[in-house]
């Protein structure tokens, strides 16, 4: 392979690279289920650690001794957009008399488990703040787990680009010209 071909063969290579690699305006799905379109603002969506703040902050209301649908209430009021009008229609549901863990039935998958953690407190009569924080520290271990799980997929889609332009390049400057010499020693010597 003259100059030109290496030249040709390098550029080729480059030139392929951006077709495998994801681009920069794709975003993974929120991970809070909303019924908004998924061509909403960024800003729109928040993640499980909100969610979990919110629970932190219902548990410590209650420990303080202030109603279930008080402490939503206020928690609502200083949450994110999502999180706030999901807290919101528990307080409405609270408000029309829908037993306290059936007030989160309506709410996406990531509320589950404050409406269970205040069912098994009305069921063994104990206050539900620690089981609401027990909820809590649950979701951040998820999301951590699920971070580092993200961040395992993207060592390996790293390393495929790395591998697509690193590969060539050292068959043609190591191997390539080896097996030359090699081939050129080995003709000259039955000359």
């Amino acid at each position: 392979m003259n100059g030109n071909g290496f030249v040709w063969f390098a550029v080729l290579l480059v030139a392929t690279v951006p077709l495998l690699w994801p681009s920069p305006g794709s975003s993974p799905a929120p991970l809070v289920e909303t019924d908004q379109p998924a061509r909403a603002a960024p800003d729109a969506r928040e993640d499980l650690l909100s969610v979990a703040g919110a629970l932190d902050l219902i548990a410590l209301a209650l420990g303080s001794g202030v109603p279930l649908v008080t402490a939503v209430e206020v928690v609502a009021e200083r949450s994110g957009p999502v999180v706030g009008r999901q807290l919101r229609q528990v307080v409405a549901a609270l408000r029309w008399g829908v037993e306290e863990a059936k007030a989160w039935d309506g709410l996406p998958a990531c509320w589950r488990p404050a409406g269970q953690a205040l069912a098994l407190a009305g069921m063994a009569g104990v206050p539900p703040a620690g089981l609401l924080r027990r909820a809590a520290a649950d979701l951040r271990r998820g999301e951590q787990r699920r971070i580092e799980e993200a961040a395992g997929r993207l060592s390996v889609l790293v390393v495929v680009p790395l591998g697509l332009c690193f590969l060539p390049a050292f068959a043609l400057l190591t191997v390539v010209p080896v097996i030359a010499v090699l081939a050129g020693d080995l003709l000259g010597g039955v000359r």
